[in-house]
């Protein structure tokens, strides 16, 4: 773009300044992979280094400044002498009325993306702006800040003069570069590829025009190719469950990730773990090994031993059952010990209905023990549909095994109990506070949800389990011990609640849980419309390093929406990704009047970092007290009604103080 073209544009643009920042980095030190939220004018004040722009190197002596568009990746280093720099992030939009032939020169050659360096040859002028520009917005004041915005427009012209007299050149950003470095670190979240054109400020179509060019494939295979090969290291490498490597590489579902890898690597994780571990390795793998013991009451802790197929107790207790097996498997084991179970008992089998492949058929005889005089009379037979068919039951179950610990809150809430359950791990105790003395003491620990106990289900002879799709590949094991069903863990709990009540024959209970549920929501809602005014709600989240921000989509979020009727910011405005991930700077632009932060213990660390950045204290609704710390496993992890009714009283609480 020509010069004059160039100005065209500026003089045309809303210009915004979103923060100022100073900077000091020592000899040795530097700056890696940072990714530009903003576009940049980088002002160096003293100092040697090299400052790298994707692909652009930039040698700065003293006084040196640069410009880079939004996306960019900024590396400084070479570091030979302490290296002073400020940087003012900024974003531009056309104003409209605009003529035809100004926004086809902002597409085609968009100024504020343009990458360029030099030595300014008069650089007084333009450090006094610029260090003026930090004291005004470290103030904080809505005037301070609006002279901000006047010392920008100094500064952006002082600069223009300079590179016009200079003869500076300007280059465009090498979007292929960008994404592809972008892909490398970011592959853990959601990455789409409208999220990359619009990060990029480019077009679907020429993204992949400009992929394809560099490496012969699309963003798309490429991020694929990234994700699976960082799996394929992880399970070499490591012995972490499937679902925490899955949720590593960007798949918060488990059994999609494993589709997703056999069809990319021909054979499904697992089975490439024990081909690629070392044999040595793989006798050392707990994951072969249940971490708790066959019907444990609690959780216990292992420490490993020399011994390498051998472990204890760290308090001195009995080994597990399984420590010196070793020919037989253990799904082998388990389900030989379930048949010597089944011969001894003298309970009479009941009918079950056709599952799917007719695995429940084979689960229909009744737990040990059971009382027969639950049994329903033919014409009360339920027929229950989920995710691997249907399951008739003949009679009410007792004893309940939950393998997803959302479904212990819908049990509680007709007020059943579940006899066994897997427990949360991103707390500290095995059940959040709220469920403190509505679950019995006697109640079985089954293990995790991503790592359920086999030989603990086997030993508290369940006559009923539920799982979901995070059981996918245990789902048979699971039908041959009770007849089970495999339920939506993602969908809405009043659908969850309306079926539970059909299983334990509460059909009734869950109407009445749920009419409540609407009639209090309904009430609250008027209030809220009438107190917020259209002031907008934002559900966010610490995670990796950055926030996760929860859209309309989310189940959550959607007691924000859907439910009260409140406004969410424009981003979140989303009816088919549930989440996306943003840097902590991005949170300035999307400037919502309130927040719910969602905290547990696993990231609380990470929290209080984030909160303790400048950024974060320079938010409108940090400054109003309008950010409401909520605990992330009420709100998420357990979804079901007494959970989500705690939710609005929150909600309620925050939102309705003073009223």
């Amino acid at each position: 773009m020509a010069f004059q073209d160039h100005m065209l544009v500026w003089n045309h643009a809303a210009l915004k300044v979103l923060d100022v920042r100073h900077a000091v980095i020592r000899p040795g030190d530097g700056l890696y992979g940072y990714q530009l939220p903003a576009n940049v004018f980088l002002y160096s004040a003293c100092g040697r280094a090299h400052l790298v722009l994707d692909e652009l190197e930039y040698a700065a002596d003293k006084c040196f400044v640069c410009h880079a568009g939004k996306g960019t990746f900024l590396d400084i280093v070479h570091v030979t002498e302490t290296f002073e720099y400020y940087m003012v992030y900024y974003s531009a939009t056309m104003t409209l009325p605009c003529r035809r032939e100004l926004l086809r020169l902002y597409k085609e050659d968009n100024p504020f993306q343009l990458q360029y360096g030099f030595a300014p040859q008069y650089p007084i002028p333009l450090f006094l702006r610029i260090e003026q520009m930090m004291r005004e917005w470290q103030r904080g004041g809505q005037l301070d800040k609006f002279h901000v915005k006047a010392l920008f427009h100094q500064f952006v012209y002082e600069l223009m003069k300079q590179l016009q007299t200079q003869g500076g050149t300007a280059t465009k950003p090498n979007v292929a570069a960008q994404a592809i470095r972008y892909i490398d670190e970011r592959y853990a979240e959601q990455v789409t590829l409208h999220s990359l054109a619009s990060l990029f400020q480019c077009s679907v179509r020429q993204l992949q025009r400009l992929f394809k060019a560099r490496l012969q494939l699309g963003p798309m295979e490429y991020l694929m190719q990234v994700r699976m090969q960082n799996a394929k290291a992880m399970l070499r490498q490591t012995d972490a469950p499937l679902q925490h490597i899955a949720e590593s590489v960007g798949y918060s579902d488990g059994y999609y990730f494993s589709r997703m890898f056999k069809k990319y690597v021909g054979v499904s994780p697992l089975l490439y773990r024990e081909q690629a571990q070392p044999k040595e390795h793989r006798r050392l793998n707990p994951s072969r090994l249940s971490r708790f013991p066959i019907g444990s009451g609690r959780l216990r802790m292992y420490s490993r031993i020399d011994d390498e197929n051998h472990y204890q107790y760290k308090d001195g207790g009995v080994p597990p059952m399984y420590k010196n097996i070793k020919a037989m498997p253990t799904v082998g084991l388990m389900l030989c010990l379930l048949l010597l179970l089944s011969a001894c008992s003298a309970a009479p089998a009941n009918q079950v209905g056709p599952g799917s492949g007719g695995t429940n058929q084979a689960a229909s005889q009744s737990a040990p023990g059971a009382d027969s005089k639950q049994a329903i009379k033919p014409d009360s037979s339920v027929t229950i549909k989920h995710m691997k068919g249907e399951l008739t039951l003949e009679r009410r179950p007792e004893k309940i095994a939950v393998l997803d610990s959302q479904f212990v809150d819908q049990l509680i809430a007709l007020n059943e109990q579940p006899a066994g359950s897997v427990i949360t791990t991103a707390d500290k105790t095995p059940f959040p506070e709220y469920l403190n003395g509505k679950l019995k003491d006697d109640m079985k620990l089954l293990g995790t949800k991503d790592e359920p106990n086999l030989e603990a289900v086997i030993a508290m002879a369940p006559d009923f389990i539920i799982c979901t799709q995070f059981q996918e590949k245990m789902y048979d094991s699971l039908a041959k011990i009770a007849p089970t069903i495999m339920m939506d863990r993602n969908e809405d709990w009043r659908d969850s609640l309306v079926t539970i009540g059909k299983i334990v024959g509460k059909e009734k209970e869950a109407e009445k849980v749920l009419n409540d549920y609407n009639e209090k929501t309904a009430k609250l809602k008027a209030e809220l419309t009438a107190k917020m005014g259209g002031q907008t709600v934002a559900l966010i989240r610490p995670r990796d390093n950055n926030i996760r921000i929860h859209t309309t989509a989310h189940r959550t979020a959607a007691i924000l929406y859907k439910d009260l009727g409140l406004t969410p910011p424009k981003q979140l405005v989303n009816d088919k990704e549930t989440s996306s991930m943003i840097s902590l700077e991005s949170l300035t632009e999307l400037n919502a009047d309130h927040y719910f932060y969602l905290t547990d213990d696993l990231f609380q660390k990470l929290s209080e970092q984030i909160q303790s950045t400048a950024v974060w204290k320079n938010l409108n609704a940090v400054k109003q007290n309008h950010v409401y710390p909520v605990n992330a496993t009420l709100w998420i992890g357990y979804y079901g009604p007494i959970a989500m009714n705690l939710v609005v009283d929150q909600i309620a609480e925050a939102l309705l103080k003073g009223t």
